[in-house]
């Protein structure tokens, strides 16, 4: 069969088109360090890509959210920390009070005033807000949600985020919940301790009531009447319990964050393994395509002006 000029100049055209886009290929991804410059090149390889670059975009959120929640779950730990320690020293000057009393009536107004500024200082953490945000308020976070005289006037309703599917955490507290509030009159049950002890103080200051009150005076919480230390306790105990709360969630963030960070390492190397060059391939494959291009040209070159009169003799 004779070889037409024009079947060779096609051939060479096809061949010149293919050898010139492997070149720019190998070019690009030397330059730009990936091997997939377009959904094309590895459709199963793009879509695999595309899906863990979604995941890491969620893991994302989810960290964000972690380091939030957080800031916020080491403030409250540290503040319902400071309410139990000033509780525990409170207990202290109880039963020191119950078993010795007071000398005199200035030991009596000592007393008094350390017992309001410890009730102050109580509240006062009690309200405590990251800006404008009192994390003991649930979802009414904008205002105090204890009143000077420990009464709760926040939401049972708290806000919480999202820190991996299914799990949400608080950003803000039931204060009537980790404080220790009374169910019956909303008062916190530490507060209406100091209030009574105050009062019984005030009372034998005046004349009018004995410092042995303490000793037989009696407090409604949730109901029952307990004494005084007794009472205390169950509002101190109610802190400490809803601390160590606190402190378990702190450690399900660590343990989330943990996991999350090493499986988007792990997805980020999928994605490098799909989409990254391997450089020295690619210069391989690169020389190898010029070369080609190169015994391209020669061959046309060569055989272009070949005609069946050369072989006539």
């Amino acid at each position: 069969m004779r070889i037409t000029d024009l079947i060779k100049y096609d051939n060479y055209i096809k061949n010149d088109q293919i050898r010139q886009n492997e070149i720019e290929k190998y070019s690009k991804q030397i330059a730009t360090g990936k091997k997939l410059l377009s959904p094309s090149d590895d459709t199963v390889a793009t879509v695999a890509a595309l899906r863990l670059k979604t995941i890491n975009l969620n893991i994302d959120t989810y960290l964000r959210n972690m380091d939030f929640v957080s800031n916020v779950l080491d403030q409250a730990e540290s503040t319902l920390s400071n309410i139990s320690n000033a509780g525990q020293e409170l207990r202290v000057e109880i039963i020191r009070l119950l078993n010795t009393g007071v000398l005199d009536k200035e030991d009596a107004k000592v007393l008094r005033d350390y017992f309001v500024n410890m009730k102050d200082y109580i509240i006062k953490q009690a309200n405590y807000s990251i800006g404008d945000t009192r994390i003991f308020g649930g979802v009414k976070s904008q205002t105090d949600p204890f009143a000077p005289d420990g009464t709760y006037q926040g939401e049972t309703t708290e806000t919480k985020v999202p820190v991996a599917p299914g799990v949400e955490i608080n950003t803000t507290f039931d204060g009537s919940k980790y404080l220790g509030v009374d169910t019956n009159d909303k008062q916190m049950i530490m507060v209406k301790v100091i209030d009574k002890i105050v009062d019984i103080i005030d009372r034998a200051i005046a004349g009018t009531g004995s410092l042995g009150e303490l000793n037989t005076a009696t407090i409604s919480v949730n109901g029952q009447n307990l004494k005084i230390l007794e009472a205390f306790d169950v509002g101190l105990n109610n802190v400490l319990q809803y601390t160590s709360i606190i402190g378990t969630k702190v450690k399900v963030i660590n343990d989330l964050k943990s996991g999350f960070e090493k499986n988007k390492v792990f997805n980020n190397n999928l994605i490098s393994n799909l989409q990254d060059v391997d450089a020295a391939q690619a210069i391989i494959n690169l020389q190898k395509a010029q070369t080609a291009y190169q015994a391209l040209i020669a061959t046309y070159n060569q055989n272009r002006q070949l005609s069946l009169l050369d072989f006539f003799k």
